[in-house]
């Protein structure tokens, strides 16, 4: 129970983080975006860079980090983390509005209520 109460505060943190960025970079000023992004960013892009590093495929094209189990249930590369990463990279240069109607769920941009 103890390593859960653990992982809920850490994934509130960096929810709560990564929500205080976006909204910085969103609605920010120039003076302040500036400053925040350049301390900010490289840290985020080290992160994202030691996750896909980590799913790389095997000799056999299946993700290194993914497979588990028997050959047949093995996941081929580029695995389900690797396309999510890529539609969330695209998501991130879409619109603002467009982004906060993005659903990881079904890997594509949905059309806003207010269309």
């Amino acid at each position: 129970m103890g390593n859960l109460v653990l992982f809920a505060e850490l994934r509130q943190r960096l929810d709560d983080h990564l929500d205080l960025l976006s909204r910085v970079a969103v609605d920010g000023d120039a003076t302040s975006v500036l400053p925040i992004m350049r301390r900010e960013v490289p840290g985020l892009v080290a992160a994202l860079r030691e996750l896909v590093d980590e799913h790389q495929p095997d000799e056999n094209g299946s993700c290194g980090k993914c497979r588990s189990g028997p050959f047949w249930r093995r996941v081929p590369a580029p695995c389900r983390m690797l396309i999510k990463v890529h539609v969330a990279l695209g998501a991130a240069s879409a619109t603002t509005r467009d982004r906060t109607c993005w659903s990881a769920r079904r890997h594509r941009l949905h059309q806003s209520p207010e269309d």
